[in-house]
């Protein structure tokens, strides 16, 4: 317990929590600065004193901050009491009951120790980050906790917690609630800033917080690259005060982060420009005031390039809750955020999950290893079906697993091996595949592939370019924890050979670096062809890096521009390494396409990697099946209104689309009506696909399409009652006033027009009703030369009002054709006056 715990609102709440934990889970809802990750992990060692506590924190730098601030308050060095473990990291002992561990940890050691026999409580901290680790081992902890581990208590937490949400996935947990923090803070609003102008912003009201305070000023950026600007700005242009500058964000260097956390040994007023890093659970001394960009940057994964995105957003209410909480600990503060009350009032509530713009590949595995599915997890929220198409998609192409009969996954051998490794399943399959043919490459790849994964596994900002030089020339402190965690990667696939040790990165060879690279992604590899960069995947690439000599390239990160992918970090690939590795991926056949110029199918033979065209030469013919499953295949590239129907089967279609929209009844129905098919979903879905293909065997060319009988091919897929229930609720046409039939025009938004000669009309004014009487027919009533004069579903308010207007003009025009004063009781005619008697 620290000495001091008593004067933070958190230790408020510690009694009725340990009680709570005796029985049962427990949530604990405290504002920023209450001392939740400080006071209660301490507080409660005595409760679990014959088993440890895991503290689960986000980020690694907090991680070894918190881990040293605890152990400092029972006054003992890091690895007594209190350790902690990270990936590649580990300072724990025989004494440790309190291990505070990044998320990605507890997965990891479930995996080994389902039961965690020696665990007693988990606390989340910082759950409403709702990182994809977090929840995940939520929900695998209350399944240990069901199945094996009755006794095992966990303890969710945060400063702006969602309780009603968490509730329902805790129904049985108690709940704690500390009010209040140390000191107030104020709130100051800048009023809405321009983009281009934000960092001198930030630099001017910077300046203007270091003479407003006597403390330290924490100001949040959104990444790197603002906090190197903002930096700059305030070097050329430094504050009165003459601040020491510091920087903080999570690829920074281990003793670079702890002089941003301390208080500066010679008591000089320090600025420290962080990411959002320093929003939760890291303890820095001495902040006064916080000045707020109001910015992130947020990786959000889109499942049909494969790409992370980079997107700089706005913060939620919930982030600036929490950054504006770093205040206010020492003594009363204030925040000054750069937007306005306006804005403030707009920003969304929480952040949303991290488990709707990741990508899930790793999470499906790991929920397969577990032996259970995603729909089975006790998951807060589930991911995107393309999200998990995605990720079936890619676990499928690595062999990592099968498809059931039912439609399930099933994990293979394969797919067992590639989840044990600690990194994505595509790094995993580049490093096996790298163990598995040291026969033929040496250790050369193993190596690579082992510094490959560190660096795609690493946020570490490294220069654009060659992956080979961008490493060479990375920062020492870089280096250093990428070669750490190569080493690491190299032990899991030779874990009998101790004195194995990872080669410097200035060793790698090039060829064996673009190797690793592709073997992980092959999607990813480049064609230089026709002036630009063609990926794997079938997106177009743009590279900025130095010229190379290969028509090649292995891409080891991109960023989404539009439609296209910007290379980042790349390495030259060699075609015959293509040929080696992938010779499966390389398919020479002939393939049909609609050729848009001639209007006619064409046949070539199509050499290609994936969906890179390496060559296509014409071929002389195509058989009738060829040309006709090409033109299925063209026609079902289009969408409705491209699709080459004639009217009349357009018009059968609006109507089947009204009956859908009406849930038209069916009254020839025998049992239960059958339900009337989307046609907006795929109208080639509603036609029996053999008899498709026999009429598209006789196309030539596009313009025979038009011809095919597509009509009676649709209404093939309706029941007789529904076809039935179409031809009387909803006809072609109907009988007006003068005796003659005309024709109705269905639209596609569901209207239905009447277009009719106004004096066929004299003598109604009533409604014409369709669709069991449900929808009425709009009128497009015509001049005797057949233009439109009005429009109106109203007929006898018609006659009543503006007809009056109507008919001075056109008795004007059309002196030869009867135009009553009362319409609606005047004989309908499609004569002239002289004709009528």
């Amino acid at each position: 317990m620290p000495y001091d715990a008593e004067r933070f609102p958190a230790f408020t709440v510690i009694d009725a929590l340990t009680d709570a934990l005796k029985n049962r889970n427990a949530i604990v809802a405290a504002p920023p600065g209450a001392g939740k990750s400080t006071v209660i992990p301490l507080a409660l060692l005595s409760a679990f004193t014959d088993k440890k506590i895991l503290l689960m924190q986000p980020r690694r730098v907090v991680v070894r901050s918190l881990a040293g601030y605890l152990a400092e308050q029972l006054n003992e060095p890091v690895g007594q009491r209190v350790g902690y473990r990270i990936r590649g990291e580990t300072r724990v002992s025989e004494q440790t009951q309190l291990e505070v561990i990044t998320e990605g940890i507890l997965a990891r050691r479930i995996a080994h120790d389902p039961e965690l026999e020696d665990v007693g409580l988990i606390i989340f901290d910082e759950f409403h980050e709702r990182s994809i680790h977090s929840d995940f081992g939520l929900a695998l902890t209350l399944d240990v906790q069901d199945g094996l581990r009755e006794d095992l208590r966990l303890l969710v937490m945060s400063a702006t917690l969602d309780t009603e949400s968490l509730a329902t996935l805790l129904p049985e947990a108690a709940i704690c609630v500390s009010e209040g923090r140390m000191y107030d803070v104020q709130e100051k609003y800048s009023g809405q800033i321009a983009v281009q102008h934000l960092h001198d912003a930030v630099a001017r009201y910077t300046r203007q917080a270091c003479e407003e305070v006597d403390g330290d000023v924490l100001v949040f950026l959104p990444g790197v690259g603002a906090i190197n600007k903002v930096s700059q700005l305030l070097t050329t242009q430094r504050p009165q005060t003459n601040p020491v500058i510091h920087h903080l964000y999570g690829a920074l260097g281990k003793a670079q982060q702890n002089s941003a956390l301390k208080a500066d040994p010679q008591g000089r007023q320090k600025v420290i420009l962080a990411t959002n890093v320093a929003e939760t659970s890291l303890t820095i001394d001495n902040i006064e005031a916080v000045i707020d960009s109001g910015l992130e940057n947020i990786a959000v994964y889109n499942p049909a390039t494969g790409l992370t995105q980079l997107n700089q957003q706005m913060i939620a209410k919930a982030s600036a809750t929490q950054r504006k909480g770093r205040a206010g600990r020492l003594k009363p503060g204030i925040c000054i955020r750069l937007w306005s009350k306006e804005q403030h009032d707009r920003l969304s509530g929480y952040t949303p999950p991290q488990i709707h713009r990741e990508d899930i590949t790793p999470l499906l595995l790991d929920t397969l290893a577990w032996g259970t599915t995603l729909d089975a997890l006790r998951l807060l929220d589930q991911p995107s079906a393309a999200q998990i198409n995605s990720a079936t998609s890619t676990l499928t192409e690595l062999e990592a697993v099968t498809t059931t009969s039912t439609g399930g996954l099933l994990l293979t051998a394969y797919g067992q091996q590639l989840a044990r490794f600690p990194c994505h399943p595509r790094l995993a399959h580049m490093l096996l595949t790298a163990r598995d043919n040291v026969q033929s490459e040496g250790l050369k790849l193993c190596h690579a592939a082992a510094w490959v994964a560190a660096l795609a596994e690493d946020s570490a900002k490294v220069s654009d370019g060659l992956v080979s030089e961008a490493l060479i020339n990375a920062d020492k402190y870089t280096i250093a924890r990428l070669s750490r965690q190569a080493k690491r990667f190299l032990s899991l696939l030779f874990p009998s050979d101790t004195s194995l040790s990872v080669i410097p990165c200035h060793e790698l060879e090039p060829a064996s670096i673009a190797l690793a690279i592709a073997l992980a992604w092959q999607d990813r590899i480049a064609h230089w062809q026709k002036e630009q960069w063609k990926m794997a995947n079938g997106r177009g690439a743009q590279w900025r890096g130095i010229p190379v000599k290969s028509d090649w390239l292995a891409v080891l990160r991109g960023q989404q521009v539009g439609t296209d992918v910007r290379i980042r970090l790349a390495e030259p690939l060699a075609y015959k390494a293509i040929e080696t590795w992938f010779p499966k991926k390389l398919t020479t056949e002939k393939e049909v396409n609609y050729h848009r110029s001639s209007g006619q199918m064409q046949a070539r033979q199509v050499t290609r990697f994936h969906q890179i065209i390496l060559s296509s030469e014409p071929v002389s013919s195509a058989s009738a099946d060829e040309i006709a499953y090409a033109w299925l295949a063209h026609l079902q590239a289009l969408s409705l209104s491209e699709l080459p129907l004639p009217e009349k089967a357009r018009q059968w279609l609006n109507r089947v689309a009204l009956a859908a929209k009406l849930d038209l009844a069916q009254p020839q129905a025998f049992d239960q009506a059958d339900p009337w098919p989307d046609v907006n979903v795929s109208v080639l879905s509603l036609i029996d696909e053999n008899s498709l293909i026999s009429h598209l065997k006789k196309c030539k060319k596009r313009e025979d399409l038009p011809s095919l009988p597509w009509q009676t091919l649709m209404q093939q897929t309706l029941s007789w009652p529904q076809q039935h229930a179409l031809e009387h609720f909803l006809p072609t046409s109907v009988l007006v006033p003068s005796g003659n039939t005309r024709p109705l025009e269905y639209l596609p938004d569901g209207q239905v027009i009447l277009a009719v000669k106004m004096q066929e009309m004299y003598g109604s004014n009533t409604q014409i009703l369709i669709g069991n009487n449900a929808l009425p027919v709009t009128l497009s009533l015509l001049s005797p030369a057949g233009r439109p004069l009005q429009k109106t579903n109203d007929l006898g308010a018609f006659w009543q009002g503006s007809y009056q207007e109507i008919k001075k003009e056109m008795k004007g025009r059309y002196p030869k054709h009867y135009w009553p004063d009362e319409p609606a009781l005047a004989e309908p005619t499609t004569r002239t006056k002289k004709h009528m008697t």
